[in-house]
């Protein structure tokens, strides 16, 4: 803006000393058209200034690493004038702070939801001489997700997870069984004839399959951008694993906003899952989270000793062997 005052300025000296030294009636014209200029040239930019609308342009969501380059989008009906802003950056989960310019890279190597605001934003006549604050600004959000963290030594989860035995819906074949009196409804092929004439009544095998306990994924939001990736990349880790086992479970996480808990059952849900979570302010520095009954936890942290199984060992059904 100051070089095209400098340039607008030097112009009106030319022409006054083009109508100090010629001092005909074009020398006049010129003088006057090139002070009324600027006038004119707003009243033009008005209707375009007033109508004009900033968008930042980000997507969705990014990998942690990606490489993306921050935009905003024009949005007017007539032809855009020149326009001039910042862009305000903000990671949700540590509270980090950047003001980029368009062009600049967005700050994508740590997980998180950045979100873009357009600050100082200005629009100015068809010459660039005049401006006028932009008020019609839209913001937008990426999730920025985490790159998958190996956990090492994990135990067999499959045979922590038969907490308890229930009886099969619809009877049919298992291995264990449960022996106990008839009752009305039970069908005949059930019905043990050995032990029946032993005891005088009719005993009947049951057949019982496991119950699946609670099984959760605790974590709480604090810490680094670098102890998030951690974090979050061994949450999305271990979750994928308990999927790949055929183990449906829970993300509970602490956060700002209180306990968040999902239910994954797929990856589609776990994604949707994550990127709910990357967007939560993190949690107060003296929060903890409660304890609560699960048949198995896990415990999501930053450092080398982060994790920990706790396994509540419940009592199963009796059961008695076959005669």
């Amino acid at each position: 803006m100051k070089r095209r005052w400098i340039i607008y300025l030097a112009a009106v000296s030319g022409c006054v000393v083009f109508y100090w030294a010629y001092r005909e009636w074009f020398s006049w014209m010129a003088l006057m058209g090139v002070l009324c200029f600027p006038v004119a040239a707003l009243l033009m930019s008005l209707p375009a200034m007033v109508d004009l609308t900033l968008k930042t342009d980000c997507p969705a969501c990014l990998m942690a690493g990606q490489a993306h380059t921050i935009r905003f989008r024009v949005r007017s009906k007539l032809p855009a004038p020149p326009v001039q802003c910042n862009i305000v950056v903000y990671r949700v989960t540590t509270g980090e702070k950047w003001v980029l310019k368009e062009g600049d890279a967005l700050p994508t190597q740590n997980c998180g939801q950045l979100v873009c605001r357009l600050e100082k934003a200005r629009v100015y006549d068809y010459l660039g001489l005049m401006w006028l604050e932009v008020r019609r600004t839209v913001a937008a959000s990426t999730v920025v997700r985490p790159k998958c963290v190996p956990v090492q030594a994990l135990p067999e989860l499959q045979r922590y997870m038969s907490a308890s035995w229930r009886p099969k819906a619809g009877g049919g074949f298992s291995e264990n069984h449960e022996l106990r009196q008839y009752r009305p409804g039970d069908k005949l092929n059930q019905v043990h004839w050995k032990l029946s004439a032993k005891t005088g009544k009719f005993i009947v095998r049951e057949p019982m399959e496991p119950e699946k306990g609670r099984v959760l994924l605790n974590m709480v939001l604090r810490g680094t951008a670098q102890e998030l990736d951690v974090k979050f990349g061994k949450l999305l880790w271990m979750s994928r694993h308990l999927l790949e086992t055929g183990l449906p479970h829970e993300l509970r996480v602490l956060t700002g906003r209180g306990v968040e808990e999902h239910r994954v059952t797929d990856e589609s849900t776990l994604m949707k899952a994550m990127d709910d979570l990357l967007s939560c302010p993190p949690a107060a520095e003296n929060a903890a989270l409660e304890s609560v009954t699960a048949s198995l936890q896990y415990e999501i942290g930053g450092g080398t000793d982060e994790a920990f199984l706790r396994v509540r060992q419940v009592r199963r059904a009796p059961v008695r062997p076959l005669r």
